[in-house]
């Protein structure tokens, strides 16, 4: 008879509201307009869905030149520099924007830290689109930093505001923002570090805390699915980074009693069933 494994899933899995939300701008997209339309970069960081999305129609592009005139482009969640929706305009691209509500209020912040004449600083990863995004709509000159040794050879500064990548880890953010107040005498600071990406990591170590193995489904290229592998493994259990059902290898699960559940924003629900679906087919015998 098959050992019995207690599988717990996480309160907070699956897409988050802004990934939500692209993919049904996507599907009204296709519904619409019908297939090709287009996504500047991968519209979510999960390549197992990016390819599904490649079958029905959806083609990533690396710019705006790519996208016939008159075409159909859907602006990812991470959201896209100014220029971008200029050159849309000019070249009668329709524009579905699925950009995060949480990002547009970081954009909105650092266009208006520029406005005033403050340097802005944005933390968080320089590679990001995200980051790359908000620094477009700063008008410039705006400044990245990742770590509190690189913000301490920030400036001096007189004035300058402090925005947050939304999938930033808050603890990680407080420490950079006291390294910036010893360098800027006048620094006002915008938390804009996504409340729910926040209570996805709380309850991945929550969980880890109560399984002996935890899986954690989501992209390679996803950097909050690889945050929550982190914080998993920082919590002294087992931790896998799952991006399809084939890469678990049953013997991960030898005298395992649970196996804990936790995906990245980006992981769809058809891939959590899979990687379930899996698991339920994986021999378990009693000793």
């Amino acid at each position: 008879m098959k050992r019995a494994i207690e599988i717990i899933r996480s309160p907070h899995a699956g897409y988050c509201f802004g990934v939500k939300r692209a993919m049904r701008l996507i599907e009204q997209g296709l519904a619409d307009y019908g297939a090709p339309i287009y996504t500047l970069g991968d519209v979510i960081h999960n390549p197992p869905e990016v390819e599904r999305l490649r079958s029905r129609g959806v083609r990533s592009v690396a710019s705006a030149a790519e996208v016939p005139e008159g075409g159909v482009l859907v602006l990812r969640a991470h959201g896209v520099h100014p220029d971008l929706l200029r050159e849309a305009e000019r070249r009668r691209i329709r524009v579905l924007d699925a950009t995060c509500p949480f990002v547009q209020r970081s954009q909105q912040f650092a266009g208006r830290f520029g406005e005033e004449g403050r340097r802005v600083v944005i933390i968080g990863d320089p590679e990001h689109p995200e980051v790359r995004a908000v620094a477009g709509h700063a008008g410039g000159g705006a400044l990245i930093v990742r770590n509190p040794e690189e913000a301490a050879v920030v400036g001096p500064l007189d004035r300058a505001g402090v925005v947050i990548q939304t999938t930033f880890p808050r603890d990680e953010a407080e420490i950079v923002i006291r390294a910036l107040r010893g360098r800027i005498s006048d620094l006002l600071v915008n938390d804009t570090i996504c409340e729910a990406t926040e209570a996805r990591r709380e309850a991945a170590l929550a969980l880890a805390r109560r399984v002996d193995i935890v899986l954690v489904i989501g992209g390679r290229n996803s950097s909050n699915t690889r945050r929550l592998l982190e914080v998993c493994a920082g919590a002294g259990v087992d931790s896998r980074l799952v991006e399809s059902p084939e890469e678990i290898d049953p013997s991960w699960f030898d005298g395992i009693e649970r196996i804990g559940i936790t995906t990245g924003t980006s992981t769809p629900d058809w891939l959590i069933d899979a990687v379930l679906a899996r698991l339920d087919a994986i021999p378990r015998e009693t000793p």
